[in-house]
């Protein structure tokens, strides 16, 4: 009787304590909120390059290469891309070629130079957006150019990023005073509530400071863009809204095209 009582108040014993310092809630680490998941989770890298109609600074075509250099990009915004334009490309789609290069699958277009010649097939010369995740909505809309001058256009889309709208501007100014001031009004007059605006603007940070106060935005990055070889000049940016933290920006140094393309990689900021 006696060592069946031990027995009892051994195993009484060894199961209060494992009660007490084993506890199942105490070994559970506490529940992560889900916004803070996706917040570690989920990152959009983004970038914007002037892509020279595919051409490094010699007039070697470089197409594959910017594909490859862009593959971990989620959107992208092309500035001089050929679409069965010239020969000085090869009338290639180059913007067929860099949704295959690149591994983006959906796209929007916006032709500034088209030509009807009989050869040409009907083809135009503009900038586009490239993305990883659907495009649901595209708008081009024309900028005020003087006669003679090339056309200039914005660009804007808006990307199902996982359920959450990303409303994207791209656009590629004039490269005299005059229309890209033209341009720049033209812009400030948008009534639209932005997550990003991407492009090459062709001019300093001062002078295009009003753009990123219009929509509320904050330029990612300071280096220079242009030219590639020596770059000195500033003309390529990436703005982003307040509803995105940046983790990070680089410009490439690969001499791909005439400018270097400049890549950010941002993550929702869930306050606002």
């Amino acid at each position: 009787m006696k060592k069946l009582l031990g027995a009892f108040l051994i195993v009484a014993l060894t199961a209060f304590a494992g009660r007490f310092f084993f506890s199942p809630d105490s070994q559970k680490p506490a529940p992560v909120p889900a916004a803070e998941i996706m917040t570690q989770e989920a990152t959009l890298t983004v970038a914007t390059y002037n892509i020279h109609h595919g051409a490094d600074q010699t007039g070697a075509l470089r197409l594959r290469e910017i594909g490859t250099l862009l593959q971990d990009a989620d959107i992208v915004f092309l500035s001089e891309v050929d679409r069965r334009y010239s020969t000085r490309s090869g009338f290639a789609d180059q913007l067929l070629l860099l949704k295959e290069y690149t591994g983006l699958s959906y796209h929007a277009y916006a032709p500034t130079l088209q030509r009807a010649g009989f050869l040409n097939l009907g083809g135009s010369y503009g900038i586009a957006v490239l993305s990883r995740y659907p495009i649901t909505n595209a708008q081009v809309i024309y900028l005020p150019t003087s006669a003679f001058a090339e056309p200039r256009a914005a660009l804007v889309v808006e990307v199902n990023w996982n359920g959450r709208t990303v409303r994207v501007l791209g656009t590629h100014l004039a490269v005299q005073e005059n229309d890209r001031n033209q341009q720049l009004a033209a812009l400030a007059r948008l009534q639209l509530d932005l997550d990003l605006v991407l492009g090459d603007l062709n001019a300093a940070p001062k002078s295009i400071a009003s753009l990123a106060d219009h929509f509320q935005l904050t330029p990612a990055n300071n280096q220079p863009t242009f030219p590639a070889e020596n770059p000195s000049v500033q003309i390529d940016y990436i703005f982003y809204s307040s509803r995105f933290d940046l983790l990070s920006v680089h410009t490439s140094s690969y001499l791909y095209s005439d400018h270097l393309p400049v890549i950010a990689k941002l993550k929702p900021n869930y306050l606002n």
